[in-house]
């Protein structure tokens, strides 16, 4: 089954500037391109809904519970099915207290530039970690998961690919093949096991500059402020019942919302 697991939507609490496409549209474009299994990561904050979720089946795509949680107070870590709110996953420590055999954790672009990157910590938790990403994100050139790759055949551990996903186009570039069945426990087991095949292809250069100048500008020159009367997202706390949270969001008035 074709997959992505690494995709954030217009709701994500820090990538809602770059991200112009709500969690229905970037399931629909991943149906279009023949995506049996997606993972919507934002930041912190689980947006995984039966709602959500029955909308995604009914179009052929089995979604995973995921986000992409913030560790050690800045590094980013993928993980999948935990149920919990990120607060119980803010450190290595806590994510591998905490994992099971239906969970699933997964080290994203740990090698590039940025401090959101794993580096060091990566090889020095390698036992929380299922497996390691290779990011969309790199050109012809320029690639800075070859330590990823390195990393992953020196400890035997799976090597996924993943868009990273903020623009609709990054869809179909690089992702993995997952031989499961379409159900969460089965392709969080195929991927432990390795059961994984990576496809991936470099992006263009105009692309890559593309993506920067369109993420500087609308970082620098936001969407005109939400009018206060408009409902917004605000992030549920882990104690909010999943079946409350509607279409991966509660909503609330302007002022309760997450400041840029």
């Amino acid at each position: 089954m074709k997959a992505e697991l690494h995709a954030h939507c217009s709701i994500d609490p820090l990538d809602y500037r770059i991200c112009s496409y709500t969690a229905d549209e970037l399931i629909r474009k991943a149906a279009e391109l023949g995506y049996e299994i997606l993972a919507i990561t934002c930041h912190d904050i689980d947006i995984w809904t039966k709602k959500l979720s029955a909308y995604a089946r009914s179009l052929g795509i089995t979604l995973i519970r995921g986000m992409e949680v913030t560790t050690e107070g800045s590094l980013h870590t993928l993980v999948y099915n935990f149920a919990t709110g990120p607060e119980n996953l803010d450190t290595l420590k806590k994510i591998r207290a905490r994992s099971r055999e239906d969970t699933m954790v997964i080290a994203p672009h740990p090698f590039f530039p940025g401090r959101t990157c794993l580096r060091s910590l990566l090889d020095q938790n390698l036992d929380v970690f299922d497996a390691i990403e290779c990011s969309g994100f790199h050109v012809r050139g320029l690639n800075f998961n070859r330590r990823s790759i390195d990393l992953a055949a020196r400890a035997c551990k799976p090597l996924v690919g993943s868009g990273d996903v903020h623009q609709l186009w990054q869809l179909g570039r690089t992702y993995t093949w997952i031989y499961a069945e379409p159900d969460t426990l089965s392709i969080v087991n195929a991927v432990k096991q390795g059961f994984v095949r990576l496809e991936t292809s470099p992006i263009s250069w105009s692309r890559a500059a593309g993506w920067w100048a369109t993420s500087i500008w609308r970082y620098v020159f936001p969407a005109s402020p939400v009018p206060s009367s408009r409902p917004v997202f605000v992030p549920p706390s882990s104690e909010t019942p999943l079946d409350q949270v509607e279409d991966g969001r509660r909503l609330g008035t302007a002022q309760q919302s997450v400041k840029p």
